[in-house]
């Protein structure tokens, strides 16, 4: 009951998102048969059955590695899609943050948010729109240059039961994620995600956050909040049904 409270009251501090793969597990050799002559034995022979592909609960198992599976690039495509438009999170979470921006907009005195970005039911569209495209940006980035460097998008949880332990691996997948093989290597899709979504915002935000200490900025934070997200992916298993539903609805 601690280890939850604690995994719980972790996840609420980082405001991530995610999801949780499923595996398979194979069947064993079935016994060899034997048929007994009146003189001689006849030679045994085994029999080996498919493993079954019988669905499991996503929140009780582990990610296969990826070399276990084959993860090409339909496969690819597909997880784009379900985690950039295809699921309930692509519109709630924009609306989360667009409501957080308005509550506290950026900048102060001369050089806070103009009122047509910070008052109404138009101010609320742009910050909406803002949060959208910088959502969207990321991802489509993150899944081009994955599919260049060969990397494979998803997120393979620890194996180890320490809360610390898992806390470092979470984080440090942000930086080092697995190839299409299996193998680690540099997270070049994360890097190439964040600053796509960081600059984004300068074809159309007001003057004075159009500028490249502001695209910099928000490069960063989105670099941090994915970290987060592998937080979330890491022990969402563990999470309360209800609390996990609302940081993937909020945050994803």
């Amino acid at each position: 009951m601690k280890s939850s409270l604690s995994i719980s009251l972790l996840a609420l501090l980082m405001l991530p998102a995610g999801a949780v793969g499923q595996d398979a597990t194979p069947l064993p050799n079935a016994p060899s048969s034997q048929t007994s002559g009146s003189t001689s034995d006849t030679p045994q022979r085994k029999t080996n059955l498919p493993a079954p592909s019988t669905a499991m609960d996503p929140n009780s198992v582990r990610t296969l590695p990826a070399a276990a599976v084959d993860f090409g690039l339909r496969d690819k495509f597909h997880y784009y899609l379900t985690e950039t438009y295809v699921n309930p999170g692509a519109f709630t979470g924009p609306a989360f943050r667009a409501g957080i921006r308005m509550a506290n907009p950026p900048g102060r005195g001369t050089h806070a948010y103009p009122p047509e970005w910070r008052q109404g039911a138009q101010a609320f569209g742009r910050n909406y729109g803002d949060a959208w495209m910088d959502r969207a940006t990321f991802q489509t980035a993150r899944f081009v240059t994955g599919v260049i460097t060969r990397e494979d998008p998803r997120y393979t949880p620890s194996s180890s039961k320490n809360i610390l332990a898992r806390s470092v691996y979470a984080l440090s997948f942000t930086f080092i994620d697995r190839s299409d093989s299996g193998r680690p290597m540099p997270a070049f899709s994360n890097f190439v995600g964040a600053a796509a979504g960081g600059f984004v915002g300068n074809a159309y935000l007001p003057a004075g956050f159009n500028d490249l200490t502001h695209a910099g900025q928000r490069a960063t934070l989105g670099f941090g909040f994915f970290a987060a997200s592998n937080l979330f992916r890491e022990f969402a298993p563990q999470m309360p049904r209800p609390l996990r539903t609302f940081l993937i609805l909020i945050a994803r």
